[in-house]
């Protein structure tokens, strides 16, 4: 009788350890496994949690990106978003394109990461540096495996005087 009572809760123990396990990989298991999705969202639904795209730092590539001057006839032409590097609240001030264009190397969704860009001078010394939530301006909240994404940005920059020769990218999950 009691062998019986120890085989059930052995049972009770290696299910309580499946559940537990199937709440603290359910983001890799909905990834990896999409035709798994729809008990783990019975499953979250019953314990309260959600399921989120994987945050994969190695997984989106910076394919291109390029910084440029914007001409005072191209600025006033153009219709693309506007991001203010500083407190950029004229639009005398100096313009710049930034073009960057993003792609999921992996097999699976992963989520969009945010962008820093960090404005160089001659000896590669970061002079400005601006932190971009791609999400703000049109990106989806994930990339499907191979996705590409692309956006071309105004930046201002509040204080002319400012000189940069170069720039650096950075893809991040806060």
């Amino acid at each position: 009788m009691a062998h019986k009572g120890l085989i059930a809760w052995a049972i009770l123990g290696l299910l309580g350890l499946t559940f537990q396990a199937a709440l603290f990989f359910k983001d890799n298991l909905a990834a990896h496994h999409p035709q798994w999705r729809a008990e783990l969202e019975t499953l979250c639904k019953w314990a309260g949690c959600q399921i989120e795209a994987l945050q994969v730092a190695d997984a989106v590539l910076i394919d291109h990106a390029a910084v440029d001057f914007i001409t005072e006839q191209e600025a006033v032409a153009s219709t693309i978003n506007t991001v203010d590097v500083l407190d950029a609240s004229q639009m005398a001030l100096s313009q710049w394109r930034f073009q960057i264009t993003l792609r999921n190397s992996e097999r699976i969704s992963v989520a969009m990461p945010w962008i820093e860009l960090t404005l160089t001078d001659l000896q590669d010394q970061p002079v400005m540096r601006k932190v971009l939530n791609p999400v703000d301006f049109g990106a989806p909240k994930v990339l499907k495996a191979g996705e590409i994404w692309s956006q071309d940005l105004r930046l201002r920059l509040a204080n002319e005087q400012i000189g940069f020769l170069g720039y650096r990218l950075l893809t991040f999950y806060p």
